[in-house]
Parts: C-alpha cells; sequence; structure tokens
C-alpha cells in the first residue's frame, strides 16, 4: 500500500523533460533544477551589476568601448627593454620606470644632466668666499 501512495505523489517535471520531479525542487528533476538554480544565479549576478553600475573605483581603467568600468591596473614596464618591473622598478630623474639591468644612468640613455644638477647644489651649498686684500688693509 505505501508503494502505491508513493506512485500517487510523483508528478512528471514542470519542465516537461519526461521524468519525475520533486516537490522540494519546485516540481522539477534533479538535472532541471541545477539548471533553474544556475539561472536564478545568473540573474541576481545581473541585478547586482546593475546596481553597482554607477560607482566608479580610481585604480580602474576606462576603455574606448563604454560598456561599463574594466578593472584593469596598469602594470608598470621598464622605459629600455619592456620588461615588467612590478614592485621592484627603479625610476630615474629623467621620469622613467626602469628594471634592475637598466637602471644606471649609462644604461637606459638618460637624458636627465647630473653634472648641471650638481654644479647647482656646489654652489649653493658653497658661496665664494673672497678673502681681505692687503691693499685695502691700513
Amino acid at each position: 500500500m505505501t508503494s502505491c501512495h508513493k506512485a500517487e505523489n510523483l508528478s512528471l517535471c514542470a519542465r516537461g523533460c519526461g521524468f519525475y520531479g520533486n516537490p522540494s525542487n519546485h516540481n522539477l528533476c534533479s538535472q532541471c533544477y541545477k539548471v533553474f538554480l544556475n539561472e536564478e544565479a545568473a540573474k541576481s549576478a545581473i541585478a547586482l551589476s546593475e546596481k553597482l553600475s554607477f560607482l566608479t573605483i580610481d585604480d580602474s581603467v576606462k576603455t574606448g568601448n563604454d560598456d561599463g568600468l574594466k578593472m584593469k591596473t596598469k602594470t608598470e614596464r621598464c622605459k629600455s627593454c619592456k620588461k615588467k618591473v612590478g614592485l621592484i622598478g627603479f625610476s630615474c630623474k629623467c621620469g622613467g620606470m626602469f628594471c634592475r639591468i637598466h637602471r644606471y644612468p649609462e644604461e637606459h640613455a638618460c637624458t636627465f644632466n647630473f653634472k648641471s644638477m650638481g654644479r647647482a647644489a656646489l654652489a649653493k651649498e658653497n658661496p665664494l668666499c673672497k678673502a681681505d686684500k692687503l691693499e685695502y688693509r691700513i
């Protein structure tokens, strides 16, 4: 009698795939229920992205197409060899970022004039000292 009672409670899948559905799964079979859960997750993700679409992030770079903001961070590269330098990049006074090989001014053909900077610093630190002349003394 219990087997007949089970057969009466069983119903076919609500999507019409031919398998029996489960009332706890919205009268869907296991395969159709997995598809249903994936569709619900996609709908909630779209709704969340629409709510957050007005936010802007300072580190993000806006691309040419106006679909939305892309989360990209600009990677620093060596100006000479275009190698990624990451956190250990060396910045030069000429304004470039360089790898460990090209960090010296001789290695990357630096355009900054270090001689004139050094001469200006020495002139500022060491003012010209003139000694008293004997002819101006009594």
